[in-house]
This record gives structure tokens, C-alpha cells and sequence, in this order.
């Protein structure tokens, strides 16, 4: 039987408290504000290393986006952190590298997945990610704190930023009329600074990966779909992808240098879908692994066994200190709050998702709660099970920029570190397939970090 949606599309602000409790939140926008939320099915994956993850449910929300905000939008083009942290802002970041010398399994940004020897430690992973990425100045931001330390990241781009609104009538998501998306639509003015700045990232070792096509959640949307669905919804995303420049009447010089075979994996609109449906599609679209479905702790990721699919979802963790008062979370459970790790989440449970009347005093104290957060994360798993960490963003402003600012300092402060390893999805999974099976299979069995 399909799964359906638990609530009606409903804003946020409209949903109980009671419920917001319990509530792990997901959203994916590029504005500076949260748009209608919806509450919906949620699929959490065993840490039981070897699985074929057998899910159970938990909920999610997620709010659709706005507009991406690109060069006509203003911004510095290469702004760092926006609140002067000058943590970790020491020069000596690496890039892809050329060359008869480079080894043959060489990733794009010059990452050499090697296997462990005999008592050796695994690397510590640090995976940041974004959904959606359609804004020209968070795209400078990120390219620009690469130029200061050892990193890179993976974007996942959303299908309706390859058109425009002349050009939407291209795009008609299973179930739904043509033309119509739960986000907006890139500007035909804008379109060639989104296309310049995923080259640029590619040139850099980026990755970039699917956030799929127009966003539906809840009634349909991902839970709802099936694999002929889900199938239909990567088709047009790899034609958008492939054809931006003919769909858009773009110069011909305007070309995306980005191939199908390089889009590997992948992040569902508001974490929405069904592992029997989703993962069957992404096989046949020769995709390798899928950061949907979240996992109590910090855990070795898992393969699924029917589809060869990783499965390298998010975590759900203790969000360092207490909420602040402003938090629709009952007091009672505002110490140590557990969460999924990704901005939008820090955003609704420390102030439902609105900055309305936030001080930059508390917006500082919020991006500095999370940047602990991540810290926390960072410290369980480098004395623990070394397992990667998997932090979900957006390109957003949310907050007087709090949860950019804390990804980026913590970026700042962590990569670089000794045994530290900050790359794309790509990376991890490159250096999961070279390992001995029976080393990797000792790694999944150790119990989550913070779980």
C-alpha cells in the first residue's frame, strides 16, 4: 500500500505544539525566509550494519522556495564568513590536480580513496551538502572558502533552475500540469550565472548531484510516487540538466559542463519517498547513492542489499545547550533536543522558522549553538567510530545568515585538521568501494555516535 502524507499542506507557524514536538524537519529554498511547510511521511534507516535497511517512519517537514537569488540580486561576489570568524582561515587548500602522476581512481578534487591497513583508523569524513543551489552569491561564498582550506562539497540542483518562467512549459512533474512547480523558476536573465557558477564548482572538484525537478510534498509528491513516477521525474531531470542551453535560447557558447554520468546520488524534496520506489529508478539512471532517509546517531552507511544503493543519509543528534525561548519545541525537552542535523531544522526549532524580531545578538548566539552542534558531532565521531558526518544546508539567508555563517566556520575550523577529510558524497563513496569487505562490515557494526 502507498504511504500518504500524515497532514495537509499547512504553514508552520499553523502547526500545534504539541505535534512540532516530535517533529524532524526538512526544507529546500534559497530564499531568506520559510515558505507553507508540510508535514509528511519520513523514512528513518536502520544502523544496523549489512541491512537492506529496513525503514521504520518518522515524520518530516519542509518548506518550498522562493526565487534563487543570483547575480541581479546583489551580494558580494566572494564574501567569507559574514560575521569575521577568522577560524581555520589559514591558505594552503588543495584542488584537483593533473597530470601523468595523478592515480588512476583519483576523484575530481584530487581525493586518493586508499585502502585501511591492519589497525589503521579510517579518515574522518566531514560531507557538507546543499539542496537546491540556485543562488549566484552562496555559490562565490563556498567557492571562496575552498580557496582557504582543504574542501569540498556537493550540490544538489533542483531541475527548475535549468529553466525559466518562459520557459517552464518544458517541465510537467508526475501528476501535476506543465509548467507548475512548488518552487520557482530561474530568471532568463539569471540563467547564465547559474550555469557559469556550476562550471566554475565542477572546475573546482565540486560534486553535483539531483534534488530532483518542482518540489511537490505531500499530497503529490515523493510519497505518493511510484517507480514509474520517480523514473519520469529523473528523465526530465537529466534532460533539464543536458539542455538548458537549447530549452532556454541560451548563446550557444552558454554550455552546462556537467554530464549524466557524473550525477551519482541525490536528496529528495522534503526527504519524501519510498526506498521500493526510489531506488529501483535511481539504478536505472546509473546512480550510485541517495542521502534521503535519515539514521538515529552518526553510523557507517549501508548498501542496500536488492539495489546497490548507499544509503548516507543525515543524522539526528543532540542539538548542543537549549533551545532558546522562542522555540515552538515544550521546554521540558528543549536541553539536548534531538534533531535532523540540517539548517532548516536549527531554523524552526529555535524560532519556528521566522526571523521576525530576532536581535543579530541572538542571531549570533543561534549560529554559535550550531556551529557547537557540528562541533559536537565532529568530537563523538573522531574519538569514536570515525563514522562520516552528513550536514545538510540550503543556500539561504535564514537568520541574519546564522546557519551559513555556522557551516562555514566550522568548515573553516575543521578541514584541514589531521586524519580530516572534507569532501563530496563522491568521495566517500570511492573510498568505502575499496575497502575490505569484512573491514567496512566492522565499521557499520559499531554503535552510532550519539545515538
Amino acid at each position: 500500500m502507498k504511504r500518504r502524507s500524515l497532514l495537509s499542506r499547512t504553514s508552520i507557524a499553523d502547526i500545534g505544539v504539541g505535534l512540532a514536538v516530535s517533529l524532524m524537519l526538512s526544507a529546500c529554498t534559497s530564499a531568506s525566509t520559510a515558505g507553507p511547510a508540510t508535514v509528511t511521511s519520513q523514512i528513518v534507516v536502520s544502523g544496523k550494519a549489512g541491512s537492506s535497511a529496513q525503514p521504520t517512519t518518522g515524520r518530516s517537514t519542509g518548506a518550498s522556495g522562493s526565487k534563487p537569488s543570483t547575480s541581479s540580486s546583489g551580494g558580494p561576489s566572494s564574501p567569507g564568513p559574514s560575521r569575521g570568524s577568522t577560524a581555520g582561515t589559514t591558505s594552503g587548500a588543495t584542488g584537483p590536480t593533473t597530470g601523468s602522476a595523478q592515480p588512476p581512481n583519483a576523484q575530481p578534487d584530487g581525493f586518493v580513496p586508499t585502502k585501511l591497513k591492519p589497525g589503521q583508523k579510517p579518515p574522518q569524513f566531514i560531507v557538507v551538502s546543499f539542496d537546491g543551489v540556485g543562488r549566484h552569491d552562496k555559490w562565490q561564498y563556498w567557492l571562496d572558502i575552498e580557496r582557504k582550506v582543504p574542501f569540498h562539497f556537493t550540490g544538489f540542483l533542483s531541475g527548475t533552475y535549468m529553466l525559466s518562467d518562459q520557459t517552464k512549459l518544458k517541465y510537467q512533474g508526475p501528476g501535476h500540469n506543465a509548467g507548475r512547480s512548488d518552487i520557482n523558476w530561474n530568471s532568463a536573465s539569471d540563467l547564465p550565472a547559474e550555469i557559469a557558477d556550476i562550471n566554475q564548482a565542477l572546475a573546482a572538484g565540486d560534486e553535483i548531484g539531483t534534488h530532483f525537478n518542482g518540489h511537490f510534498c505531500g499530497p503529490g509528491g515523493g510519497n505518493d510516487w511510484n517507480t514509474d513516477d520517480w523514473n519520469n521525474e529523473l528523465d526530465q531531470f537529466f534532460a533539464l540538466s543536458k539542455n538548458v542551453t537549447a530549452d532556454n535560447g541560451l548563446p550557444g557558447g552558454t554550455k552546462l559542463n556537467l554530464t549524466a554520468g557524473e550525477i551519482k546520488g541525490g536528496r529528495t524534496p522534503c526527504l519524501e519517498g519510498g526506498i521500493a520506489d526510489l531506488f529501483p529508478a535511481m539504478k536505472a539512471h546509473g546512480m550510485t547513492y541517495d542521502s534521503t532517509f535519515t539514521r538515529g546517531g552518526i553510523s557507517w552507511p549501508t548498501q542496500s542489499r536488492q539495489y546497490k544503493i548507499w544509503q548516507i543519509g543525515m543524522a539526528e543528534f543532540p542539538v548542543h545547550g537549549t533551545l532558546p525561548d522562542t522555540s515552538p519545541v515544550d521546554p521540558s525537552r528543549r536541553k539536548n533536543h534531538r534533531q535532523i542535523t540540517m539548517d532548516y531544522n536549527f531554523y524552526y526549532d529555535q524560532h519556528n522558522a521566522s526571523s521576525d524580531g530576532v536581535t543579530p545578538q541572538q542571531s549570533q548566539a543561534d549560529s554559535d549553538q550550531v556551529q557547537a552542534t557540528y562541533q559536537d558531532m565532529y568530537s563523538a565521531t573522531f574519538s569514536g567510530n570515525r563514522a562520516p558526518l552528513i550536514l545538510g544546508n540550503h543556500f539561504n539567508s535564514w537568520n541574519n545568515n546564522a546557519y551559513s555563517d555556522a557551516i562555514g566556520n566550522f568548515v573553516l575550523a575543521n578541514c584541514g585538521k589531521p586524519d580530516t577529510k572534507c569532501v563530496p558524497f563522491r568521495d566517500v563513496i570511492a573510498w568505502m568501494n575499496v575497502q575490505d569487505p569484512a573491514v567496512l562490515a566492522k565499521l557499520q557494526d559499531q554503535a552510532p555516535a550519539g545515538g
